[in-house]
């Protein structure tokens, strides 16, 4: 875990006690869900693989729809799986300006990405459901949208055996479609400091915010422009439709004998042959 994620623990230890997860809360939002769902076409299958009891770690890869695939993902845990404790490690700027305001990710189960969260979390028999790749995978290139990158980050196979739960691989396709997103993501970060400023390490570039900002300094010198300037403003905040499918697959157990790496490749493997299949399973990148 990095320093800044440390030392904002450190500022706020209400943290590591804040749990405002609420279950009318998470049934109330998964409700609310049903347009966005129908919206994206989504199929779920593999519920039966996650344990009914005691903790265990969802291990899924994440998309630049983060927020409709985290209220997805909570309506299809919640239609599946409803008397089942759970919780989301979430990245630090969501204690930060605006989301801090109206904190609807932590009453539907989001917690601080921190080890001595997750152990408390684990230790209470919730399953934890966590993103290794973070925000580098959630704005990798479009064209890198099948393919599964934990970046190195082992940090999750450590916990797992350290508190003796399974890992349970989460596979979504499709999600990565909904932008276009462009190469770069973290190449912005170096000359914007919002690392430092909030631990993110890509700021997400999409075609339609690209194209959004030309239209719109196109339309200041040719008034006559503007409807199309409104149109890529509105591919810029609107996902497209793209069918999201997703696969819970069977746990897997750290064995003793095996390094974290190899325990992380395994589990990256078992991610990567569900995405290749289901891949394969689309005509196009959205259906």
């Amino acid at each position: 875990m990095s320093d800044t994620s440390d030392s904002f623990l450190a500022e706020h230890p209400e943290l590591l006690q804040d749990d405002r997860t609420s279950r009318t809360a998470q049934r109330v939002v998964a409700a609310l869900m049903r347009p966005l769902a129908a919206y994206h076409g989504v199929r779920s299958s593999g519920w039966h693989n996650v344990p009914a009891h005691g903790g265990c770690l969802l291990i899924a890869n994440h998309n630049i729809a983060a927020i409709q695939e985290a209220f997805i993902l909570l309506r299809e845990w919640t239609r599946n799986l409803p008397e089942r404790p759970a919780r989301g490690l979430m990245h630090r700027i969501a204690w930060h300006a605006p989301f801090k305001w109206f904190p609807v990710l932590q009453w539907i189960g989001g917690v601080f990405a921190h080890p001595e969260v997750a152990r408390r979390a684990l230790a209470r028999g919730d399953a934890l459901l966590v993103f290794p790749g973070g925000d580098v995978q959630a704005m990798r290139p479009f064209q890198d949208r099948y393919k599964i990158d934990l970046y190195g980050r082992i940090g999750f196979v450590r916990m797992a055996r350290e508190t003796g739960v399974p890992i349970v691989p989460t596979v979504l396709c499709g999600a990565h479609a909904t932008y276009f997103m462009l190469p770069g993501a973290e190449a912005v970060t170096r000359f914007v400091p919002l690392r430092k400023w909030f631990g993110v390490k890509a700021f997400p570039i999409t075609a339609g915010a690209v194209a959004s900002l030309g239209m719109v300094a196109g339309s200041l010198a040719m008034p006559l422009l503007w409807p199309a300037a409104l149109a890529t403003l509105a591919q810029a905040a609107i996902a497209l439709p793209s069918r999201i499918d997703i696969e819970v697959l069977p746990p897997i157990t750290v064995r003793p004998d095996e390094s974290d790496e190899a325990a992380a490749e395994r589990v990256r493997q078992a991610m990567q042959d569900a995405m290749d299949r289901m891949a394969k399973q689309r005509v196009t990148p959205w259906f």
